[in-house]
């Protein structure tokens, strides 16, 4: 070869067959794709939802009260007591927003007509004079879990004895119905204790006990 001929130019080899180095992928490789990550977000959708649920309906049981209405005629410690307490015996407060007592079934609305309900026409007046009651008067009553509050309390003495004996002997004519909800407002209507959701706590102001 002559030192003045020009340089030979090779031109380059193609590549034999179809080359998916840096090239455009397949279409059936990226509808794959695009599904995969559709069926990944929908599937991360529906976890973080029924997560949720399970948390809100964890969160709601440990939240449930459970109110119990007891009539005692003593104390842990002894003292002879008659009284009528809302005892919460659920994980979570308890809101009393209804109460109502009968007596052979007639409502009586405070403690003076629970008495005259409860013992002889002859009886009533000098045991209403003489049966001094301390009084929870609160429309509605709001309960921590583990808790009571009372609605009134008769204290045994030597100068009421004879009538109080008289009332605790009627006890088992009583009837106490209530109603109370939950911070969810969740609700229960008691009647013979058994409890019964119900949509909402309704009050019947004709019939409510006020001590």
């Amino acid at each position: 070869m002559s030192l003045d001929a020009p340089p030979e130019v090779h031109p380059p080899h193609g590549h034999k067959g179809k080359g998916h180095g840096l090239g455009r992928p397949p279409a059936w490789l990226e509808w794959f794709t695009s599904i995969a990550a559709l069926i990944v977000s929908v599937s991360s959708i529906f976890i973080a939802l029924r997560h949720g649920e399970t948390m809100d309906r964890l969160v709601k049981a440990n939240s449930y009260p459970y109110l119990v209405a007891a009539v005692s005629d003593e104390t842990p410690e002894g003292v002879r007591r008659f009284s009528l307490d809302l005892l919460n015996n659920g994980v979570g407060p308890a809101d009393e927003r209804s109460l109502t007592v009968q007596v052979r079934g007639r409502y009586v609305t405070s403690i003076d007509d629970l008495i005259k309900a409860s013992l002889a026409p002859q009886d009533a007046s000098a045991a209403v004079e003489t049966l001094r009651a301390y009084r929870n008067t609160a429309h509605s009553r709001f309960i921590a879990s583990h808790s009571s509050q009372f609605v009134f309390r008769i204290d045994r003495t030597p100068q009421n004895a004879a009538w109080w004996d008289k009332l605790h002997a009627t006890e088992d004519s009583w009837k106490v119905d209530y109603c109370y909800c939950s911070v969810f407002e969740e609700c229960w209507a008691v009647k013979e204790e058994t409890h019964t959701p119900v949509k909402a706590c309704r009050r019947d102001e004709a019939h409510e006990f006020n001590p």
